[in-house]
């Protein structure tokens, strides 16, 4: 209090008191208020000051003029320095003054109501103050806001007055209650010896019952603050609810016992809270009591319903505030709460959302930093105890019937800390129930509390009732010798830490050290506690609790997401420009890299540049790593927020449908903005669509599996280690940097590309764009039909026959030799050709008739006649083929002519070839150098050149794989397009990554090894 402040409040009482001259008790009444804010010395020197102002006073029995405007202006300064709350005391003290001579004049009630008129509040208030501090007689206390405690059974006269009864109780004790300002004064009218706070209360003294007080007196049962204030609450609240948590017990999935018996029984209206030492089990009991926890033993409820069995019954009841932040870092305040209150107001229109959001930024004292963006805590632009309230903000939106606050004030200073408790403490008084693990806290929060639940290490119970009652409690077992004051007689504050100091107060050895050893073990606590301590069954109330959300249908919980991380990446500039640029910049640099040009020539023609496979490999990897990394984070840093929005039971299928659509959103404008660049630079000519479309599909597929590995583990470093675990068996089994063929014998297949390869998104799409450049650009697309005939009936004749032929003949060179591995060659080569034959026979539509011999080659059949009739049915095979390379040589070179029948045709013949075709892909996909242009097994012959023009042959409807490079892919009957197959392929490897996310498979088996 300053001094001008205080000048200004004696002025005050100068004016009153001098009104019919000043008495020894009106001076008495004023020297108490300064003995109670000042020292001695300090009470003297304004005791001088109010003497000096009441003798300059005239003597006159009206207000005149000039005291009123006198009262204004002090009442002005007042009003500066002032809460309403601290100018009620001062008007109290008016009273106290006014009534020092046992009756109010008309000329003092006049003043009265004017200092009340000055300090804002309304007559009607000021008479009711009034009629509290004039009225003696228990009769004349009859009013709702009046609460007697008393020796009775009930209020006798005063019908509307609250009751509550104490025995032995000489007199009667009354509360009145100021409804606006949530305050409680008190006034004795007995003869009983009492002390409020460990103070002796003065009969008829009006008396501030503040916070955590508690009145005690011989043989009377203690009355605390929340007995008081529960009394006022009961009738006045329409919600009832009931907590109870019976026979607690919990235990960690390592066998370590966590809570032991815990008991806990509340009705409507209080804060209570958890506190004790490190290891006690304050958080496990909280993620217990809240539902995030299902407890090994005992139940929790809530009017009657157990949270763990019926959770769809207390949907929305419960609210949680853990230790960390909840918060979107990159939206500002008031749009944190906005998309808050979005999601559980489903009813509401935009401008009753915004109200909403007013009012209870407005009641956290944040409207000031509405507009500011929330930050990190290591990029702060709101302080630490602004992000606290901002938490607690997002659910005061709904005012949950039970909240649970984990540690609100660790890391503020003692001012942001009251601030925080007064919140909780007001959304108690609004009839809610709040559960805070608290921490050391300061007297005056510590009074906060209306119960207090203590544990000690390994889960024990040790107190559970009135915090100041605590600090009594275990001094009284201890025997300590001021065992019955719970707080300071002086000051009126409680140190909470005196009972963690008595609760963990060590042995001392012969040498007075102490030891590791405590006194009393938890045990031994909690046995204490079992016999001293009974606690009363709560009355669990039959109402359905109240729910104070409807949450919107998915589909717009989905636009909400949506717009909420929309909204937080457009304000974050960061990443909008490195995941808008990176992808240009990655295509200018590795376009610009590759971009051969011959030395010696000045022009840069695409059909020569050796490195297109390269880049489209590289395209490959590039939406990988980028679809991968864009994601990565996305649900890992949302982890906390969607703890939060566990308890509104919010569909997970829409978040992630959000989620994929804004990142699917993303990858196909930096994967358009690559292929364009890619190919303007590069000239790759008349596939830009095809290109993005794999580019896309393969990006979306990272984008799930970065949002899995994001949902799986716990920690930014493990997520971005993970990342090239993830990308490098993707590029070494992509077909291109190591050849299927020269993979590990244990995962090589020659014919097919390899299983392990057909699970790589790498190898399909890298597989999509060579094929569909080779065959469906400009130039070849021409000819492609007849090249392929050309390939495989060249494939046939040249190499096939060739070697069914030479095998035919050993067979006929070695049939009926005695050397044993002569003998298995024969039978194996004799069920090759029969193998190949039956093969070619099908593909060609072949009746049996026309061969009849294919039977006859095995080992027991085997002659001279089958050996004729066979190596006269692959000659006749041959020319088939030879005619039909024929044919479709002379169409080709048809085509080729009409397209070159002119000088001009032909220049630009050459030009459409230049641009279009490429003659590495052509080197990869024709495979024409390679070493075994035909491979031979024991069981068949496998192409390996030209696999462009080679279709696959299924071995049964559903089989889908083929050899690498094919141009068309099998399934069901039918033969698609590669290019379409492939792209179809991703999106099913993508939809099975969804179905995982979705069921969090990935997060369980992480979970399952970390057990």
């Amino acid at each position: 209090m300053s001094e001008q402040l205080l000048k200004a409040i004696i002025h005050l009482l100068a004016i009153v008191a001098k009104e019919d001259d000043v008495t020894e008790d009106e001076r008495n009444a004023i020297e108490d208020f300064l003995l109670e804010n000042l020292s001695k010395d300090e009470s003297l020197k304004y005791m001088h000051l109010f003497d000096q102002m009441t003798n300059q006073m005239s003597g006159d029995r009206a207000v005149s003029f000039g005291e009123q405007k006198e009262i204004t202006i002090l009442a002005k300064q007042v009003n500066q320095e002032l809460t309403q709350q601290q100018k009620i005391v001062v008007i109290l003290k008016v009273l106290e003054v006014i009534m020092a001579d046992g009756e109010i004049s008309d000329r003092e009630l006049e003043l009265l109501h004017l200092i009340g008129e000055s300090f804002n509040f309304s007559t009607k208030a000021v008479d009711h103050i009034k009629a509290f501090v004039v009225n003696k007689e228990r009769s004349q206390l009859d009013a709702d806001n009046i609460l007697i405690i008393d020796d009775s059974n009930g209020a006798g006269a005063n019908t509307a007055a609250r009751h509550l009864k104490r025995s032995f109780l000489s007199g009667y004790i009354a509360f009145f209650r100021l409804p606006a300002l949530e305050m409680y004064f008190m006034k004795y009218m007995g003869e009983s010896a009492l002390t409020l706070n460990g103070v002796p209360v003065r009969k008829n003294k009006i008396i501030v019952f503040s916070s955590g007080s508690t009145i005690r007196g011989t043989k009377i049962d203690p009355i605390y603050y929340s007995d008081v204030v529960s009394t006022f609450r009961e009738e006045s609240s329409d919600s009832k609810i009931s907590f109870v948590a019976e026979n607690i017990g919990f235990t960690f999935p390592n066998g370590h016992q966590g809570l032991r018996d815990i008991t806990i029984a509340e009705s409507s209206g209080k804060l209570v809270g958890l506190m004790g030492g490190s290891g006690a089990g304050k958080s496990t009991l909280l993620n217990v009591l809240n539902g995030n926890e299902i407890p090994s033993q005992g139940t929790v409820r809530i009017n009657g319903i157990d949270i763990n069995k019926d959770k769809s019954k207390v949907e929305g009841v419960i609210g949680y505030v853990p230790q960390d932040d909840l918060l979107v870092e990159e939206l500002t305040v008031a749009e944190n709460l906005y998309y808050a209150a979005k999601l559980c107001f489903a009813d509401m229109s935009n401008e009753e959302l915004h109200q909403l959001v007013d009012k209870t930024l407005a009641a956290l004292g944040l409207s000031e930093t509405r507009n500011l963006k929330v930050g990190s805590p290591l990029q702060k632009t709101i302080s630490g105890g602004q992000r606290k309230r901002v938490n607690i903000g997002l659910e005061l939106l709904r005012e949950p019937s039970v909240l649970f606050v984990d540690e609100p004030t660790s890391g503020l200073s003692s001012r942001d800390s009251e601030n925080i408790m007064d919140l909780l403490k007001e959304l108690s008084l609004k009839g809610k129930m709040v559960f805070v693990v608290i921490h050391q806290p300061s007297s005056e929060i510590f009074k906060m509390f209306d119960k207090l639940v203590i544990l000690d290490v390994g889960g024990y119970q040790i107190y559970y009732g009135n915090p100041v009652e605590a600090v009594i409690y275990f001094k009284n077992i201890v025997d300590l010798i001021d065992k019955d004051a719970g707080s300071c007689i002086e000051c009126g504050n409680v140190n909470s830490e005196q009972i963690f100091n008595i609760i963990e107060t060590k042995v001392v050895d012969e040498y007075g050290k102490l030891t590791d050893q405590r006194k009393i073990s938890p045990q031994d606590w909690n046995s204490y506690f079992t016999e001293r301590v009974t606690i009363k069954p709560a009355t669990e109330s039959d109402d359905q609790p109240e729910k104070t959300l409807k949450i919107p249908n998915r589909i717009k919980q989905l636009t909400i997401f949506a717009s909420r991380d929309i909204a937080s990446k457009i304000s974050n500039k960061q990443y909008l420009a490195i995941n808008l640029l990176e992808a240009p910049l990655l295509a200018i640099i590795l376009a610009f890299i590759i971009r051969y040009v011959p030395e010696g020539s000045n022009e840069y023609v695409f059909r020569e540049n050796p490195n297109i496979p390269a880049f489209f490999f590289m395209a490959i990897i590039v939406s990988l790593f980028m679809g991968l990394t864009v994601s990565a984070e996305e649900i890992f840093k949302d982890r906390k927020i969607l703890k939060r929005e566990s308890f509104l039971n919010l569909s997970r299928l829409s978040y992630l449908v959000s989620k994929m659509a804004i990142l699917f959103g993303l990858s196909a404008l930096q994967t358009l903005m690559f292929v364009l660049i890619g190919d303007f630079v590069l000239g790759i000519n008349g596939m830009t669509t095809s290109f993005w479309l794999v580019m896309f599909s393969v990006s979306c597929f990272a984008n799930i599996m970065g949002l899995n590995i994001s949902s799986a583990f716990n920690s930014a470093v493990t997520i971005y280690i993970l990342i090239p675990l993830l990308i490098i068996p993707q590029l070494i089994l992509s077909g291109i940097v190591v050849n299927f063929d020269k993979l590990h014998p244990w995962l090589s297949n020659s014919k097919k590309v390899p299983i392990i390869g057909e699970l790589m998104a790498s190898k399909w799409g890298y597989e999509a764009l060579a094929v569909t450049q080779f065959k469906d650009n400009e130039f070849e697309k021409n000819f492609f039909s007849y090249d392929q005939t050309i390939a495989n009936s060249e494939f046939k004749s040249v190499y096939y026959y060739s070697a069914m032929e030479a095998n035919l003949d050993y067979v006929h060179s070695n049939f009926g030799s005695d050397d044993a591995g002569k003998k298995q060659k024969v039978t194996e080569k004799l069920k090759l050709i029969q193998n190949e034959l039956t093969k070619e026979m099908e593909l060609g539509g072949i009746p049996k008739s026309k061969f009849e011999a294919i039977d006859n080659l095995t080992p027991g059949k085997f002659n001279k006649a089958t050996f004729d009739e066979t190596e006269k049915f692959i000659q006749i095979m041959r020319k088939i083929y030879n005619n039909r390379l024929k044919r479709a040589t002379e169409e080709r070179d048809k085509l080729t002519k009409t397209m070159t029948d002119s000088e001009e045709k032909l220049s630009a013949f050459a030009e459409l070839r230049k641009d279009n075709e490429n003659e590495a892909i052509v080197f990869f996909l024709k495979n024409s150098t390679a070493e075994n242009r035909l491979l031979e097994t024991k069981k068949e012959l496998i192409q390996k050149i030209y696999p462009i023009y080679n279709v696959p042959i299924p071995q049964h409807a559903l089989d889908i794989r083929s050899h690498f490079y094919a141009p068309q892919k099998h399934f069901l009957g039918n033969y698609y397009d590669t290019l379409y197959f492939n792209v179809v392929v991703i999106w099913m490897m993508s939809l099975l990554l969804v179905v995982s996310l979705y069921f969090d498979w990935f997060r369980k088996v992480v979970n399952s090894f970390g057990k």
